[in-house]
Protein backbone atom coordinates (compact mmCIF):
# COMPACT_ATOMS: atom_id res chain seq x y z
CA UNK A 1 0.00 0.00 0.00
CA UNK A 2 2.68 2.66 0.79
CA UNK A 3 4.58 1.53 -2.20
CA UNK A 4 1.46 2.12 -4.05
CA UNK A 5 0.64 6.09 -2.46
CA UNK A 6 4.46 6.81 -3.15
CA UNK A 7 4.25 5.88 -7.12
CA UNK A 8 0.66 8.16 -7.06
CA UNK A 9 2.41 10.93 -5.37
CA UNK A 10 5.63 10.36 -7.79
CA UNK A 11 3.33 10.56 -10.31
CA UNK A 12 1.69 14.28 -9.10
CA UNK A 13 5.16 15.68 -9.12
CA UNK A 14 6.16 18.05 -11.83
CA UNK A 15 9.10 17.08 -14.52
CA UNK A 16 11.21 19.64 -12.39
CA UNK A 17 11.65 17.26 -9.33
CA UNK A 18 14.05 14.43 -11.29
CA UNK A 19 15.37 16.15 -14.23
CA UNK A 20 15.98 18.76 -15.89
CA UNK A 21 13.53 21.38 -17.49
CA UNK A 22 14.17 21.10 -21.20
CA UNK A 23 13.10 24.26 -23.29
CA UNK A 24 12.33 23.63 -26.69
CA UNK A 25 11.78 26.93 -28.62
CA UNK A 26 11.15 28.21 -31.72
CA UNK A 27 9.37 30.76 -34.16
CA UNK A 28 6.24 30.04 -35.17
CA UNK A 29 5.21 30.35 -38.89
CA UNK A 30 2.78 33.45 -37.88
CA UNK A 31 6.38 35.22 -36.17
CA UNK A 32 5.71 34.22 -32.75
CA UNK A 33 8.16 33.46 -30.67
CA UNK A 34 7.34 29.87 -28.33
CA UNK A 35 8.98 28.45 -25.08
CA UNK A 36 7.29 24.96 -24.75
CA UNK A 37 8.17 22.49 -21.79
CA UNK A 38 6.55 19.09 -22.10
CA UNK A 39 5.44 17.96 -18.70
CA UNK A 40 2.81 15.23 -19.27
CA UNK A 41 2.82 14.03 -15.62
CA UNK A 42 -0.02 16.27 -15.05
CA UNK A 43 -3.09 16.28 -17.71
CA UNK A 44 -2.99 20.35 -16.82
CA UNK A 45 -2.26 22.98 -19.74
CA UNK A 46 -1.13 26.53 -18.76
CA UNK A 47 -0.49 28.96 -21.66
CA UNK A 48 0.75 32.86 -21.45
CA UNK A 49 0.93 34.99 -24.45
CA UNK A 50 3.04 38.26 -23.19
CA UNK A 51 2.79 41.43 -25.85
CA UNK A 52 4.74 44.95 -25.37
CA UNK A 53 1.79 46.73 -24.71
CA UNK A 54 2.43 47.88 -20.51
CA UNK A 55 2.19 50.86 -18.96
CA UNK A 56 4.99 52.13 -20.65
CA UNK A 57 3.17 52.51 -23.62
CA UNK A 58 0.86 55.02 -22.00
CA UNK A 59 0.21 58.42 -23.13
CA UNK A 60 1.40 61.18 -19.86
CA UNK A 61 -3.09 62.40 -19.93
CA UNK A 62 -3.82 58.46 -19.79
CA UNK A 63 -2.05 56.95 -17.39
CA UNK A 64 -3.54 53.48 -16.88
CA UNK A 65 -4.44 53.02 -19.93
CA UNK A 66 -2.41 49.42 -20.85
CA UNK A 67 -4.00 48.27 -17.38
CA UNK A 68 -7.73 49.66 -18.37
CA UNK A 69 -7.28 47.83 -21.83
CA UNK A 70 -6.11 44.35 -20.76
CA UNK A 71 -8.65 44.57 -17.67
CA UNK A 72 -11.79 45.16 -20.35
CA UNK A 73 -10.47 42.68 -23.17
CA UNK A 74 -12.36 39.91 -21.70
CA UNK A 75 -15.04 41.51 -20.36
CA UNK A 76 -17.34 40.62 -23.29
CA UNK A 77 -17.10 40.30 -27.07
CA UNK A 78 -19.01 40.04 -30.67
CA UNK A 79 -17.83 37.38 -32.74
CA UNK A 80 -19.94 37.36 -36.24
CA UNK A 81 -22.52 39.38 -35.36
CA UNK A 82 -22.87 37.06 -32.07
CA UNK A 83 -22.80 39.06 -28.57
CA UNK A 84 -20.93 37.27 -26.35
CA UNK A 85 -21.55 39.16 -22.25
CA UNK A 86 -19.05 39.14 -19.57
CA UNK A 87 -21.47 36.68 -17.80
CA UNK A 88 -21.35 34.06 -21.18
CA UNK A 89 -17.89 34.16 -20.82
CA UNK A 90 -17.91 33.41 -17.06
CA UNK A 91 -20.36 31.11 -17.74
CA UNK A 92 -18.15 29.23 -19.99
CA UNK A 93 -15.20 29.37 -18.54
CA UNK A 94 -16.78 27.82 -15.74
CA UNK A 95 -18.61 24.87 -17.52
CA UNK A 96 -14.88 24.04 -19.08
CA UNK A 97 -13.09 24.36 -15.24
CA UNK A 98 -10.53 27.16 -17.02
CA UNK A 99 -9.27 29.99 -16.07
CA UNK A 100 -8.38 32.78 -18.75
CA UNK A 101 -7.15 36.38 -17.74
CA UNK A 102 -5.64 39.18 -18.73
CA UNK A 103 -3.67 41.87 -16.80
CA UNK A 104 -0.76 44.60 -18.03
CA UNK A 105 2.25 45.30 -15.89
CA UNK A 106 5.22 48.16 -16.49
CA UNK A 107 6.93 46.60 -19.65
CA UNK A 108 4.03 43.97 -20.88
CA UNK A 109 0.64 42.92 -21.35
CA UNK A 110 -0.19 39.42 -20.71
CA UNK A 111 -3.20 36.51 -21.43
CA UNK A 112 -3.20 33.18 -19.04
CA UNK A 113 -4.99 30.20 -19.64
CA UNK A 114 -5.08 27.49 -18.01
CA UNK A 115 -7.35 23.99 -18.51
CA UNK A 116 -7.27 20.27 -18.34
CA UNK A 117 -5.63 19.17 -21.54
CA UNK A 118 -8.60 17.16 -22.23
CA UNK A 119 -8.77 17.66 -26.03
CA UNK A 120 -12.40 18.90 -26.02
CA UNK A 121 -11.84 21.09 -22.82
CA UNK A 122 -8.57 22.60 -24.26
CA UNK A 123 -10.08 23.45 -27.98
CA UNK A 124 -13.16 24.95 -26.54
CA UNK A 125 -10.95 27.21 -24.65
CA UNK A 126 -8.61 28.21 -27.08
CA UNK A 127 -12.12 29.00 -29.45
CA UNK A 128 -13.47 31.14 -26.65
CA UNK A 129 -9.98 33.05 -26.30
CA UNK A 130 -9.88 33.55 -30.00
CA UNK A 131 -12.98 35.02 -30.48
CA UNK A 132 -12.64 37.30 -27.28
CA UNK A 133 -8.82 38.47 -29.15
CA UNK A 134 -11.05 38.87 -32.26
CA UNK A 135 -13.09 41.50 -31.41
CA UNK A 136 -13.11 42.92 -27.92
CA UNK A 137 -16.62 44.88 -26.92
CA UNK A 138 -14.83 47.23 -25.03
CA UNK A 139 -18.31 48.70 -23.65
CA UNK A 140 -18.91 51.65 -22.29
CA UNK A 141 -21.06 51.28 -19.40
CA UNK A 142 -18.34 48.52 -18.54
CA UNK A 143 -14.93 51.01 -19.15
CA UNK A 144 -17.39 53.34 -16.54
CA UNK A 145 -17.76 50.65 -13.86
CA UNK A 146 -13.98 49.62 -14.15
CA UNK A 147 -12.91 53.10 -13.94
CA UNK A 148 -14.85 53.76 -10.97
CA UNK A 149 -13.07 50.76 -9.81
CA UNK A 150 -9.68 51.48 -10.41
CA UNK A 151 -10.56 55.35 -9.23
CA UNK A 152 -11.86 54.05 -5.78
CA UNK A 153 -8.50 51.91 -5.89
CA UNK A 154 -6.13 54.95 -6.41
CA UNK A 155 -7.87 56.91 -4.08
CA UNK A 156 -7.60 54.45 -0.94
CA UNK A 157 -4.17 54.20 -1.80
CA UNK A 158 -3.57 58.05 -1.92
CA UNK A 159 -4.09 57.35 2.12
CA UNK A 160 -2.10 54.39 3.09
CA UNK A 161 1.46 54.80 3.52
CA UNK A 162 2.83 52.01 2.15
CA UNK A 163 0.95 52.84 -1.54
CA UNK A 164 2.23 56.52 -0.99
CA UNK A 165 5.79 55.26 -0.20
CA UNK A 166 5.64 53.12 -3.15
CA UNK A 167 4.87 55.80 -5.59
CA UNK A 168 7.21 58.32 -4.29
CA UNK A 169 10.21 55.57 -4.08
CA UNK A 170 9.70 54.89 -7.73
CA UNK A 171 9.12 58.64 -8.64
CA UNK A 172 12.33 59.28 -7.00
CA UNK A 173 14.65 56.74 -8.50
CA UNK A 174 13.20 57.20 -12.03
CA UNK A 175 12.71 60.69 -12.41
CA UNK A 176 10.98 61.49 -15.76
CA UNK A 177 11.41 57.24 -17.15
CA UNK A 178 7.55 55.74 -17.33
CA UNK A 179 8.64 53.48 -14.18
CA UNK A 180 8.47 56.40 -12.46
CA UNK A 181 4.82 57.35 -13.00
CA UNK A 182 1.79 56.16 -11.86
CA UNK A 183 -2.05 56.47 -12.75
CA UNK A 184 -3.86 59.47 -11.22
CA UNK A 185 -7.70 59.73 -10.66
CA UNK A 186 -7.57 62.64 -13.43
CA UNK A 187 -5.35 60.35 -16.09
CA UNK A 188 -7.59 57.33 -15.48
CA UNK A 189 -11.05 59.31 -15.95
CA UNK A 190 -9.57 61.19 -19.17
CA UNK A 191 -9.75 57.56 -20.98
CA UNK A 192 -12.39 56.69 -23.23
CA UNK A 193 -13.33 53.50 -25.05
CA UNK A 194 -11.74 54.84 -28.44
CA UNK A 195 -8.51 54.91 -26.32
CA UNK A 196 -8.62 51.63 -25.40
CA UNK A 197 -9.67 50.18 -28.99
CA UNK A 198 -6.71 52.07 -30.82
CA UNK A 199 -4.64 50.76 -27.85
CA UNK A 200 -5.79 47.39 -28.54
CA UNK A 201 -5.29 47.36 -32.13
CA UNK A 202 -2.27 48.74 -32.42
CA UNK A 203 -0.69 46.63 -29.90
CA UNK A 204 -2.03 43.37 -29.46
CA UNK A 205 -0.14 41.52 -32.74
CA UNK A 206 1.00 37.84 -33.57
CA UNK A 207 4.30 38.93 -34.69
CA UNK A 208 6.91 39.66 -31.46
CA UNK A 209 4.80 37.96 -28.94
CA UNK A 210 5.72 35.80 -26.69
CA UNK A 211 3.92 32.86 -26.31
CA UNK A 212 5.16 30.24 -23.51
CA UNK A 213 3.49 26.54 -23.08
CA UNK A 214 3.91 24.01 -20.19
CA UNK A 215 2.25 20.75 -19.76
CA UNK A 216 0.70 18.05 -21.36
CA UNK A 217 1.39 19.19 -25.06
CA UNK A 218 3.50 17.89 -27.99
CA UNK A 219 5.31 20.55 -30.37
CA UNK A 220 2.81 19.78 -33.21
CA UNK A 221 -0.30 20.26 -30.91
CA UNK A 222 0.81 22.94 -29.65
CA UNK A 223 1.72 24.79 -33.46
CA UNK A 224 -2.08 24.08 -33.94
CA UNK A 225 -2.85 25.58 -30.68
CA UNK A 226 -1.40 28.27 -31.55
CA UNK A 227 -2.48 28.76 -34.98
CA UNK A 228 -6.21 28.94 -33.45
CA UNK A 229 -5.14 30.97 -30.55
CA UNK A 230 -3.49 34.04 -32.72
CA UNK A 231 -5.72 33.65 -35.82
CA UNK A 232 -7.88 36.25 -35.28
CA UNK A 233 -4.87 39.14 -34.30
CA UNK A 234 -2.98 41.06 -36.74
CA UNK A 235 -0.09 39.89 -38.28
CA UNK A 236 1.83 42.97 -37.04
CA UNK A 237 1.49 45.25 -34.26
CA UNK A 238 1.37 49.06 -35.35
CA UNK A 239 3.25 50.51 -32.02
CA UNK A 240 5.83 48.09 -30.37
CA UNK A 241 6.54 50.01 -27.38
CA UNK A 242 9.52 48.84 -25.35
CA UNK A 243 10.82 50.88 -21.93
CA UNK A 244 13.21 53.46 -23.03
CA UNK A 245 16.89 53.06 -21.50
CA UNK A 246 16.67 53.56 -17.16
CA UNK A 247 19.30 56.37 -16.54
CA UNK A 248 20.11 57.33 -13.24
CA UNK A 249 18.40 60.09 -11.61
CA UNK A 250 20.75 61.76 -9.51
CA UNK A 251 20.22 64.98 -7.45
CA UNK A 252 22.77 67.80 -6.27
CA UNK A 253 23.78 66.01 -3.27
CA UNK A 254 23.69 63.13 -0.85
CA UNK A 255 21.46 65.20 1.22
CA UNK A 256 18.93 66.03 -1.47
CA UNK A 257 18.02 62.21 -2.17
CA UNK A 258 16.32 61.98 1.58
CA UNK A 259 12.24 62.53 1.32
CA UNK A 260 9.96 63.05 4.27
CA UNK A 261 6.53 63.09 3.37
CA UNK A 262 4.70 63.47 6.45
CA UNK A 263 2.05 60.94 7.48
CA UNK A 264 -0.61 60.12 10.63
CA UNK A 265 0.42 56.75 10.41
CA UNK A 266 1.79 55.66 14.25
CA UNK A 267 4.99 54.32 12.52
CA UNK A 268 7.38 55.90 9.37
CA UNK A 269 7.75 53.37 6.25
CA UNK A 270 11.11 53.59 5.03
CA UNK A 271 12.58 52.24 1.67
CA UNK A 272 15.84 53.17 0.24
CA UNK A 273 17.79 52.28 -3.33
CA UNK A 274 18.24 53.08 -6.76
CA UNK A 275 18.37 51.68 -9.99
CA UNK A 276 20.74 49.13 -10.28
CA UNK A 277 21.37 45.57 -13.09
CA UNK A 278 18.93 43.67 -16.02
CA UNK A 279 18.33 40.71 -15.48
CA UNK A 280 20.90 39.96 -18.34
CA UNK A 281 23.44 41.39 -16.68
CA UNK A 282 26.72 39.09 -15.74
CA UNK A 283 26.66 40.91 -12.21
CA UNK A 284 23.00 39.18 -11.64
CA UNK A 285 24.38 36.02 -9.69
CA UNK A 286 26.67 37.92 -7.45
CA UNK A 287 24.11 40.79 -6.73
CA UNK A 288 21.52 38.18 -5.91
CA UNK A 289 24.16 36.22 -4.20
CA UNK A 290 25.12 39.34 -1.81
CA UNK A 291 21.23 40.45 -1.66
CA UNK A 292 20.82 37.41 0.30
CA UNK A 293 23.66 38.41 2.98
CA UNK A 294 22.93 41.49 2.86
CA UNK A 295 19.10 41.87 3.56
CA UNK A 296 17.29 39.08 1.86
CA UNK A 297 17.99 36.21 3.82
CA UNK A 298 15.56 36.69 6.63
CA UNK A 299 17.16 36.11 10.52
CA UNK A 300 20.78 35.81 9.10
CA UNK A 301 20.76 38.96 7.17
CA UNK A 302 23.16 41.66 8.47
CA UNK A 303 20.15 44.60 8.08
CA UNK A 304 18.17 42.33 10.42
CA UNK A 305 21.66 41.59 13.09
CA UNK A 306 22.18 45.99 13.54
CA UNK A 307 18.53 46.86 12.52
CA UNK A 308 16.53 44.28 14.82
CA UNK A 309 18.92 42.46 17.56
CA UNK A 310 21.71 44.83 18.16
CA UNK A 311 19.22 47.82 18.32
CA UNK A 312 15.59 46.70 18.57
CA UNK A 313 14.70 49.48 15.77
CA UNK A 314 11.78 47.18 13.77
CA UNK A 315 10.29 43.68 13.58
CA UNK A 316 11.61 42.90 10.31
CA UNK A 317 14.13 44.86 7.61
CA UNK A 318 14.66 43.54 4.10
CA UNK A 319 16.42 44.08 1.16
CA UNK A 320 16.34 42.96 -2.70
CA UNK A 321 16.76 43.33 -6.11
CA UNK A 322 14.41 43.39 -9.06
CA UNK A 323 16.17 43.21 -12.61
CA UNK A 324 14.06 42.95 -16.05
CA UNK A 325 14.28 43.50 -18.96
CA UNK A 326 15.60 47.25 -18.31
CA UNK A 327 17.18 48.25 -15.25
CA UNK A 328 15.48 47.07 -11.78
CA UNK A 329 15.99 48.73 -8.33
CA UNK A 330 17.76 47.65 -5.15
CA UNK A 331 15.41 48.45 -2.40
CA UNK A 332 15.96 48.13 1.84
CA UNK A 333 12.99 48.93 3.67
CA UNK A 334 11.39 48.92 7.16
CA UNK A 335 8.52 50.06 9.38
CA UNK A 336 9.78 51.99 12.63
CA UNK A 337 8.66 54.61 15.33
CA UNK A 338 8.52 57.69 14.14
CA UNK A 339 10.66 58.97 16.88
CA UNK A 340 13.65 56.03 15.65
CA UNK A 341 13.26 56.99 11.95
CA UNK A 342 16.35 58.96 11.60
CA UNK A 343 18.47 56.44 13.44
CA UNK A 344 17.17 53.49 11.68
CA UNK A 345 17.89 55.24 8.37
CA UNK A 346 20.81 55.83 9.07
CA UNK A 347 21.64 52.34 10.65
CA UNK A 348 20.79 50.84 7.30
CA UNK A 349 22.83 53.26 5.43
CA UNK A 350 26.16 52.28 7.27
CA UNK A 351 24.94 49.02 6.89
CA UNK A 352 24.65 49.12 3.04
CA UNK A 353 28.07 51.04 2.62
CA UNK A 354 29.86 48.46 5.03
CA UNK A 355 28.57 45.97 2.82
CA UNK A 356 29.82 48.17 -0.56
CA UNK A 357 33.14 48.59 1.34
CA UNK A 358 33.86 45.15 2.51
CA UNK A 359 31.36 42.73 1.32
CA UNK A 360 30.48 39.44 2.81
CA UNK A 361 32.74 37.01 5.09
CA UNK A 362 33.57 33.47 3.35
CA UNK A 363 31.09 32.16 5.57
CA UNK A 364 28.20 34.09 4.68
CA UNK A 365 29.19 33.32 1.17
CA UNK A 366 28.69 29.36 1.79
CA UNK A 367 25.59 29.98 4.16
CA UNK A 368 24.06 32.06 1.24
CA UNK A 369 24.78 29.22 -1.29
CA UNK A 370 23.95 26.78 0.44
CA UNK A 371 20.31 28.55 1.42
CA UNK A 372 19.45 29.67 -2.07
CA UNK A 373 20.70 26.30 -3.91
CA UNK A 374 18.51 23.91 -1.24
CA UNK A 375 15.58 26.19 -1.89
CA UNK A 376 15.93 26.57 -5.80
CA UNK A 377 13.28 23.33 -6.16
CA UNK A 378 10.63 25.41 -4.15
CA UNK A 379 10.91 28.05 -7.45
CA UNK A 380 9.95 25.37 -10.21
CA UNK A 381 8.12 23.08 -7.90
CA UNK A 382 4.74 23.18 -10.15
CA UNK A 383 3.81 23.70 -13.58
CA UNK A 384 2.56 27.15 -12.77
CA UNK A 385 5.78 28.26 -11.19
CA UNK A 386 7.73 26.74 -14.41
CA UNK A 387 5.29 28.91 -16.55
CA UNK A 388 6.26 32.22 -14.26
CA UNK A 389 9.90 31.48 -14.93
CA UNK A 390 10.16 30.12 -18.31
CA UNK A 391 8.25 33.46 -19.80
CA UNK A 392 10.86 35.33 -17.35
CA UNK A 393 13.32 33.83 -19.54
CA UNK A 394 11.52 34.38 -23.02
CA UNK A 395 10.70 37.67 -22.45
CA UNK A 396 14.64 38.75 -20.83
CA UNK A 397 15.96 36.98 -23.57
CA UNK A 398 17.53 34.55 -21.12
CA UNK A 399 19.79 31.31 -22.53
CA UNK A 400 17.46 28.23 -22.33
CA UNK A 401 19.38 26.24 -20.18
CA UNK A 402 18.55 28.93 -17.56
CA UNK A 403 16.58 26.85 -15.11
CA UNK A 404 19.03 23.75 -15.95
CA UNK A 405 22.30 25.96 -14.88
CA UNK A 406 20.98 27.96 -12.16
CA UNK A 407 22.53 26.33 -9.41
CA UNK A 408 25.97 26.06 -11.24
CA UNK A 409 26.25 29.62 -11.77
CA UNK A 410 25.20 30.24 -8.15
CA UNK A 411 27.46 27.82 -6.93
CA UNK A 412 30.75 29.37 -9.22
CA UNK A 413 30.20 33.02 -7.73
CA UNK A 414 33.02 34.10 -5.67
CA UNK A 415 33.37 36.54 -2.67
CA UNK A 416 35.54 38.90 -5.20
CA UNK A 417 32.92 38.68 -7.32
CA UNK A 418 29.96 40.22 -5.21
CA UNK A 419 32.21 43.12 -3.80
CA UNK A 420 33.50 44.41 -7.34
CA UNK A 421 29.24 44.11 -8.31
CA UNK A 422 28.07 46.10 -5.06
CA UNK A 423 30.84 48.65 -5.94
CA UNK A 424 30.12 48.85 -9.06
CA UNK A 425 26.30 48.77 -9.06
CA UNK A 426 25.64 50.33 -5.89
CA UNK A 427 26.67 53.94 -4.37
CA UNK A 428 25.95 55.27 -1.42
CA UNK A 429 25.91 58.44 -2.10
CA UNK A 430 23.42 58.06 -4.85
CA UNK A 431 21.22 55.94 -2.88
CA UNK A 432 17.49 57.56 -3.04
CA UNK A 433 15.96 57.59 0.91
CA UNK A 434 11.92 58.19 1.22
CA UNK A 435 10.60 58.16 5.00
CA UNK A 436 6.27 58.69 4.83
CA UNK A 437 5.34 59.50 8.79
CA UNK A 438 8.69 61.19 9.42
CA UNK A 439 8.35 63.25 12.53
Amino acid sequence: MKKYIYLVLCALLPISAFAGIPIQHWTHSNGAQVYLVEAKTIPMLDVQVDWFAGAVGDPDKKLGLASMTATLIDKGSKVNGRLVSEADISDQLASLGASLSFSAGAEKASMRLRTLSDVQRRDALVKLASEILKAPLFDQNILMREKSRAIAAIKESNLKPEFILSKEFDRQIYGGHPFGKEATVETVQSIAAADIQEFYKSRYAVQDAKITIVGDIGREDADQLIDRLMSSLPKKAKVLTQAPEVKLFEKKSPDQNVIKIPHAAQQAHISIGMPTITRKDPDYFPMLLGNYVLGGGGFVSRLMKEVREKRGLAYSVYSYIAPGRQVGPFVAGMQTKKDQAELAVDVMKKTIADFIDAGPTESEIEAAKNNLINGFPLRIDSNRKILDNVASIAWNDLPLDTLETWTTQMRAVTREQVIAAYKKNLDIDKLVTVVVGAP
